[in-house]
């Protein structure tokens, strides 16, 4: 979904009274954006909470998103969660064609 949409989604859900939150794997993007909280997962494009049949993955990533509601106040804020994709390269592949 486009982080600025996302963004603007965030920024009127939490006028409103409910806490959002959304994962990024793209932090200079999300900057831009300065949704109301992000988390910044380095997991690769089109895997963000994880690998295909890993449920204990998607699980911590989706704990550690209801958390970052109770613990992020600063609008605009990125934190980096824990998670790294040890799989393959294939984060660092895509990094690296979407840099040329």
């Amino acid at each position: 979904m486009c982080n600025q949409s996302v963004g603007l989604v965030q920024r009127e859900l939490d006028a409103a009274g409910l806490p959002t939150v959304s994962l990024t794997l793209a932090a200079s993007i999300t900057r831009l954006i300065r949704p109301s909280r992000a988390l910044l997962i380095e997991h690769p494009f089109g895997l963000t909470m994880g690998d295909l049949h890993d449920p204990e993955r998607h699980l911590a990533v989706l704990e550690a998103m209801l958390a970052a509601t109770e613990h992020i106040a600063e609008a605009g804020t990125i934190a980096a969660l824990p998670f790294e994709w040890t799989k393959d390269d294939l984060r660092a592949r895509q990094l690296r064609k979407e840099a040329r």
